[in-house]
């Protein structure tokens, strides 16, 4: 990152912009907000991404447009600011727009063989009760640890399994969510942000060991 910028939160009119953007999202809209974009949106991003890098690795801000080359929607701009890092297998991610912040980590939409041997540890009763330990543990904390995508228990496991939740998942990932946070303004939400990413340090170092990239 090359901003210098001391992290101090979005400004209140972080969604001001994004109110504009819901409204008009059209090229001539953003041009004429562009240095709004990158002083209160972009570039506490940035800031934040600055400082955090030191403990999670570089994080990458996603850019402004869309890509709407196979998109029933042709809008072309994005209605959030979003970061992500890449960790091995695992995804940090953050993202702030009109109706506040999204903050997660985890696996997210395993591919096949990552999902196979994801549910041979969730199946294993050395393995899998450690993960629903850690998935209780971030529930008691009142992190989110998502919905499973799945209706049915996958075969070949019973559907009566003690772990049959966790079965029924295809993405592993604990997460917060806040409806405009007042303290999204101040540099308290780097606290906030980053403790959800320490939350879900357990959660990745299982997957790693037992899932991998």
């Amino acid at each position: 990152m090359t901003t210098t910028t001391k992290f101090s939160g979005w400004p209140r009119s972080v969604y001001d912009f994004f109110d504009g953007l819901e409204e008009d999202n059209s090229r001539d809209y953003f041009l004429a907000h562009k240095s709004q974009y990158a002083a209160d949106v972009r570039g506490p991003l940035e800031a934040l991404a600055a400082e955090a890098s030191a403990e999670f690795g570089e994080i990458h801000i996603f850019r402004p447009q869309r890509d709407t080359r196979f998109a029933k929607d042709k809008r072309p701009y994005k209605t959030n600011v979003a970061g992500i890092l890449r960790k091995g297998g695992s995804i940090s991610y953050i993202s702030v727009d009109q109706s506040g912040l999204f903050v997660g980590s985890g696996y997210y939409m395993m591919g096949p063989q990552q999902l196979a041997k994801f549910r041979l540890a969730v199946g294993d009763d050395d393995s899998g009760p450690k993960l629903a330990a850690i998935v209780a543990a971030a529930e008691k904390a009142r992190l989110g640890t998502g919905e499973p995508d799945l209706k049915r228990v996958p075969k070949p496991f019973a559907k009566d399994h003690p772990r049959e939740r966790l079965l029924r998942h295809k993405s592993m990932i604990i997460s917060k969510q806040w409806e405009q946070p007042a303290w999204l303004h101040a540099r308290t939400a780097l606290a906030e942000i980053t403790k959800v990413w320490r939350a879900a340090q357990n959660l990745n170092s299982w997957l790693e060991r037992l899932v991998g990239q």
